[in-house]
Order: structure tokens, then C-alpha cells, then sequence
């Protein structure tokens, strides 16, 4: 918590130098061609990493949803723009094959042929609309703050099926075993951020960070389990990442908060 009050203030130190150093020379012209700074009509690709998706990205042991793959602006006015963020992820295996398992019998040795598949997905979708209002363009620094609502899909998939073989009375007898798991749920937030931007030279180019609060809501927060034991009982019921038991039904419904540094570069262009 103290992190977050330090870099906060910071931020809104940095907003208020920015506010106050007003440019001294000429008022230039927005045409983006001359590297000046959009205006209505305009049109901006970002990219924008945050510092937990970095950190994310670089740890081999977690699977992470990936960086946005579109992310654009649009300025409906020469202060507000539109923006857009498309995110896609996913992972899937698949494996099939058998291996060889001897059962001891009272007076000789059987080696079986045990099938195994094994299947695993997941898909993560995330579509976040948003917009920023960017104050007075005579600021050394293009100063915003705005406010996105993301939301989409989480899901994940996992098979597991086998033939076992059971000992009774000295004959193998053949048993199916299956445990599958499915896990769906939407995933709807908001994001409140304020930013800073630096133009770069005469190039239609801008550098700069963000720093947002976020929060984040799962609904179907729980996983569902189908699983078939070598008596041939099938059991169906939920957990949660939160919870130990096992449920016959359940509604779980998870919030998440948290706050981040974002580092953004633009590219600016128009259809004039």
C-alpha cells in the first residue's frame, strides 16, 4: 500500500510540473505530418505493456494471456480520444499413445497395453473500450487521464482418459477411468489511469507511461470435474482456486484489485 501512495504522488507531481511549464515559443499547427500533435480526426496504433505483463512475459512458469495484439485511438476531438485494446491468448496439447504395465497374477505375469489420451486447452479474450482526455496542448508534456472497461472470456479444458486393469478372483478385468475438467467464466473490470507523453522530434511518433488502478471481476469463478473410478462410479462436482471442498453445486464469484505502470509508444496517422 505504501508503493502505491509513493507512486501515486509521484504521478501527480509530474502532472502538476507539466501543467504548469507552459511552452513559450509558437503555437504549431496538429497536422501530424510536421510531428506535431494529433487533432481531430486523428488515428494512433499503441503499444503498451504494463510492468506485471513484462514481469509475467520473462517467468517461464505462468502462462500468460500475451500483449494486445490491436490497440488503436481515435480523436474525436482535438482533446478526447476514443481507444480500443483487442487481446488474445491460448494453449493447446494434445497427446494420445500407450505404454506397457505388467499385473502379477498367482501363477504367472500379464503385461497389458494401457491407451492414454490426454487433452488440455485454454482460451483467454479480452476487448477493453475505453477514452482519455488530454489537457492543454501549450503543456511541454501531453497530460491525460481516462478510464477503460475490459472485459471477455476465460476458459480452460482438461481430458484425461485410460483403460486400467483390476485383479479379481486371478482374471484381469478391463476398467475405463476418465477425470475431465472444464472451467468458463466471464471477466468484466475497470481501469482508471492518468498518463504522460512526450512527442518525439518531428516524427509522428509520442513515448510515455500510464499509471491505473484496476478492478477486476470473475463471475463463474469455479471448476467443474467429471470423474469415473475403476468401479465404474462417476462423480460430478465444483472447487475453487479459494476453497478446499468439493461441492455438488456452486457459484463463485472472485474481485481483483490491484495498480500498475504502463509504458506506451504511439504511432499517429490520418486519412486526410
Amino acid at each position: 500500500m505504501k508503493r502505491v501512495f509513493i507512486t501515486l504522488t509521484i504521478c501527480l507531481a509530474f502532472i502538476g510540473l507539466a501543467q504548469a511549464q507552459l511552452s513559450e515559443g509558437k503555437t504549431y499547427s496538429s497536422k501530424i505530418i510536421n510531428g506535431n500533435r494529433p487533432e481531430c480526426g486523428d488515428w494512433g496504433l499503441y503499444f503498451g505493456p504494463s510492468f506485471l505483463e513484462i514481469k509475467e512475459l520473462v517467468n517461464p512458469k505462468i502462462d500468460v494471456i500475451g500483449l494486445p495484439l490491436i490497440n488503436v485511438k481515435y480523436y474525436a476531438t482535438d482533446n478526447l480520444e476514443i481507444r480500443a485494446g483487442l487481446q488474445y491468448g491460448g494453449k493447446t496439447t494434445k497427446a494420445n499413445g500407450n505404454y506397457d504395465q505388467e499385473y502379477i497374477l498367482e501363477d504367472n505375469t500379464v503385461e497389458k497395453s494401457i491407451p492414454l489420451t490426454n487433452k488440455y486447452f485454454s482460451r483467454n479474450f479480452r476487448f477493453s473500450p475505453g477514452v482519455a482526455y488530454h489537457f492543454s496542448p501549450k503543456n511541454i508534456l501531453d497530460v491525460y487521464m481516462g478510464a477503460s472497461i475490459p472485459f471477455g472470456i476465460d476458459a480452460q479444458s482438461s481430458v484425461f482418459e485410460t483403460e486400467l486393469y483390476k485383479n479379481e478372483e486371478n482374471e484381469l478385468k478391463k476398467y475405463s477411468f476418465k477425470n475431465n475438467n472444464s472451467y468458463n467464466s466471464f471477466v468484466v473490470g475497470l481501469n482508471a489511469f492518468i498518463g504522460l507523453q512526450a512527442f518525439v522530434a518531428d516524427l509522428p511518433l509520442s513515448l510515455g507511461f500510464e499509471y491505473g488502478l484496476s478492478g477486476l471481476l470473475r463471475t463463474n469463478d469455479q471448476t467443474y470435474h467429471e470423474r469415473t473410478d475403476m468401479d465404474g462410479n462417476t462423480q460430478k462436482f465444483y472447487t475453487s482456486n479459494h476453497l478446499s471442498n468439493e461441492f455438488t453445486s456452486l457459484d463463485c464469484r472472485s474481485k481483483y484489485m490491484n495498480s500498475d505502470v504502463r509504458f506506451t509508444i504511439t504511432y499517429y496517422f490520418n486519412n486526410k
